[in-house]
Formats: C-alpha cells, sequence, structure tokens
C-alpha cells in the first residue's frame, strides 16, 4: 500500500491491498501506513545514516519506512518490526533483503533522535505557512499532523449527544461542541452506537462551523454537496435544502449518509459550471474543492503528492455561487485549505469583482466556544490543525460569509 502510494496510485486504490487481510491485521497494517506516512520526514532521518542512497525498488523502499516506522512510532517489539519487516521483502524487494535487515538492526540499535514533526512537513508547504500563520502555528500544525486525530460525531440535536455521551463513558467521550462529540482512540465506525440507526455522522468540528453560518428553516442550496456532511447538518436544522455534487459516486455516498440518518434533501447531479436552474435562493453553501491541506491530519497521503491548486477553477465555482444567490441572500465560502491562494486571497478577489456582494461578518458567539478565538479580526473564520491542542486539533478550515445587495 504504502509503495503504492509513493508511486502516485490514489489512496482508496492503494488501500485495497489490504482487503485480503483479517480485520485485526488489517488495523494493524493500515496503522503501519499511517504511521510511516505522519512520520516520512522523521523516518528519513533515522534512515540516512545507514543508507547511501535509497533502494531503487518502490517495495524495498516501503518496507525501509514501514520497519522505521514501527520500530520509532509504534508500540511494536524491536525483533518482531525487524523479522516481519524483512520476511516482507518479496518480488522486486528480495534483492534488498539483507540491506533491509542491516539497515533495522542500526537503527534499533540506536539512539533514537529527538521528535521533529516539522520535518515531516514538505518545505515548500510550510514556507507558505510560516508566511501566512507565523512559525509557533507552523509547529503546531506539524505536532497534530504527526499525531492521529480523534474521531468526532456530529449529532443532529444537543440533547441527542449528551443522551449518547450519557450511554457511552467507556468512551471517554468529551463534546466540543454542544452536538459533536469526540472519542479520543475510538473503534470501527460501524460497532458505535447510533451507527444503525443514523443518530450522528462522521463530521470534523471545523468542517461542520461553515453549514452553523445559515440560517436555519430556510430553502438552502449545498454546492459540492457530498459525501453530505454539510447537507444532514442543514436538514437536520429544518432546512429545505438541495444539495448538488456532479461525481455519481460522491451522490451516492450521500444518498446512503441520508437515508442512514433518516433526513431528506433535494439531489441534483450535475457540474455547477453548466447548470443554470431557473431560481436563486436565499442561502447559498459552497464548500469548494481545493488542496485540501487542511485536511492532512487525517489524511497523511496528501503529503506525499504534489499539491497544485487550482485557482481559476474556484474562482469559476464561487462566480456560479453568487450567481445563484438570490438578491438580498447570503453566501457561505469555504475550503478545507490552508493556502491564502484559494481561501484569504479568493474572498479578496471575489469581493474586488463583484459590487454586488458585502462581507457579513461573521461573529465569535455563532461557533462553538471551543472555536470562538478562529474569527478574525475582520469577521472571517480561520482554523487551522494547531488549534484545540490538548482536545486533539481540528482541520483547517478557511470561511467567509457574503451579503448579495436588496
Amino acid at each position: 500500500m504504502l509503495a503504492a502510494i509513493a508511486t502516485g496510485e490514489h489512496f482508496e486504490t492503494a488501500r485495497a491491498a489490504l482487503d485480503p487481510l483479517a480485520p485485526r491485521d488489517r488495523a494493524l497494517a493500515y496503522a503501519m501506513v499511517q504511521a510511516a506516512l505522519r512520520h516520512h520526514g522523521e523516518i528519513a532521518a533515522a534512515l540516512a545514516p545507514y543508507l547511501k542512497k535509497p533502494p531503487n525498488a518502490p517495495l524495498a523502499h516501503a518496507l525501509l519506512h514501514i520497519g522505521v516506522a514501527q520500530l520509532r512510532h509504534m508500540d511494536v517489539a524491536a525483533h518482531a518490526a525487524v523479522f516481519e519487516t524483512v520476511a516482507a521483502a518479496t518480488g522486486n524487494a528480495k534483492p534488498f533483503a539483507k540491506l533491509i535487515n542491516a539497515v533495522l538492526r542500526r537503527v534499533s540499535e540506536a539512539e533514537a533522535l529527538p521528535a521533529n514533526p516539522t520535518a515531516n512537513l514538505p518545505e515548500k508547504l510550510a514556507a507558505g505557512w510560516r508566511k501566512t500563520f507565523g512559525e509557533a502555528a507552523v509547529a503546531g500544525i506539524a505536532q497534530a499532523m504527526a499525531d492521529t486525530p480523534p474521531l468526532d460525531l456530529h449529532f443532529k440535536s444537543a440533547e441527542t449527544a449528551a443522551q449518547w455521551c450519557a450511554g457511552n463513558e467507556t468512551f471517554a467521550p468529551t463534546r466540543p461542541a454542544p452536538d459533536v462529540v469526540r472519542i479520543a482512540t475510538p473503534p470501527r465506525i460501524e460497532t458505535l452506537d447510533g451507527f444503525t440507526d443514523g443518530t450522528w455522522w462522521v463530521q470534523d468540528i471545523a468542517a461542520g462551523l461553515a453549514a452553523r453560518l445559515l440560517p436555519v428553516e430556510t430553502a438552502t442550496l449545498d454546492l459540492c454537496a457530498a459525501p453530505g456532511g454539510k447537507t444532514m447538518q442543514l436538514a437536520a436544522t429544518g432546512a429545505a435544502v438541495t444539495a448538488v455534487d456532479f461525481a455519481e459516486a460522491r451522490v451516492a455516498r450521500l444518498r446512503e449518509n441520508l437515508k442512514r440518518t433518516r433526513l431528506s434533501a433535494d439531489i441534483i447531479i450535475a457540474d455547477l459550471t453548466d447548470w443554470k436552474p431557473e431560481r436563486q435562493w436565499p442561502c447559498v453553501l459552497l464548500d469548494a474543492p481545493c488542496s485540501a491541506t487542511g485536511t492532512l491530519r487525517r489524511h497523511p497521503e496528501l503529503l506525499r503528492r504534489k499539491i497544485a491548486p487550482d485557482i481559476p477553477r474556484i474562482r469559476r465555482l464561487l462566480d456560479r455561487a453568487a450567481a445563484l444567490t438570490e438578491a438580498g441572500g447570503t453566501l457561505v465560502f469555504s475550503v478545507c485549505s490552508l493556502e491564502a491562494e484559494e481561501s484569504e486571497t479568493m474572498a479578496e478577489n471575489f469581493l474586488a469583482a463583484h459590487d454586488d456582494f458585502s462581507l457579513a461578518p461573521i461573529a465569535a458567539k455563532e461557533l462553538p466556544d471551543a472555536l470562538a478565538d478562529a474569527v478574525g479580526k475582520s469577521g472571517i473564520v480561520r482554523t487551522t490543525p494547531a488549534l484545540l491542542p490538548e482536545a486533539g486539533g481540528c482541520d483547517g478550515f478557511f470561511i467567509a460569509r457574503f451579503k448579495k445587495s436588496p
């Protein structure tokens, strides 16, 4: 799986390599891959003194990282980590078995290097974040990305969240928001109480902020809606939701999520740039596709891929969202990105190009108390993984709310 990711294969496709394993083994293998991805830079530094150059076989190189992930970042006995990793050196990695054995034994016998989470960040990304957020924030982002994130469950109401916590104290749940329950070390999601009944859905606390900024019980257009977290949020408030997305596979997940949670929305499969309905909406939410660098703590595989923001595409989507907002209506724009060009700069350029829109400042009281500090002086919201360090962090989001002239 790790070798496939390193050679550019999509994460979910690469993950299929684990399918033949029994559930327990699959979970351990997946944890190894995650540790290797999260600590890529630190692992490379641990290997460097004993490796003149990486093996030219992707599987052999991946096995070295899997081995060090076990030795340095997981609770695996050294002898087991070395023995099993060497035993896995088959196929094009077989000629490198002796090298893997020698290098991993040297690493296991050496004194561990001090933790350096920032080394796991691609320098180009880190440099941009230093400019935008500062050195301390980058250190916090790096630490959050090195740690396995908790699981956030979003409930239809604060009451059901409280009831769930009372009945599931064994998981030591916390509530970073009245309707959000956080579990630090969750079991398989489908085994949790309330999954089958549709009592909750999985959604990071930061991912749920944008939908909180629209009026309840109002006709709302949710653009780029799949897999449906915000759609379910809006529907749970009583809003009449029209959910639009162009990807049929993602829309299928949206339908499944709505069915499980017993919530409803009018679903339309369409490319937003071509879709031209004969009406406008008083409330529009655009959570635009982006580089997703704000979600790296949950998707560390993105750190191993070239991140190239598609600025023209986001601009086109935002222009279409503006056209679909009725006079006097509200448009909320969000991206799960830490890149200024996709977020702060995008919002500034939008306002410069649309004199019929103005910024509708967001107040701290509109957000959960835990994230009230995410509201900037101008009334926009900016979260980063460096927030809530003691509680397990959150994803990085930018949110701006605009008002269209009457």
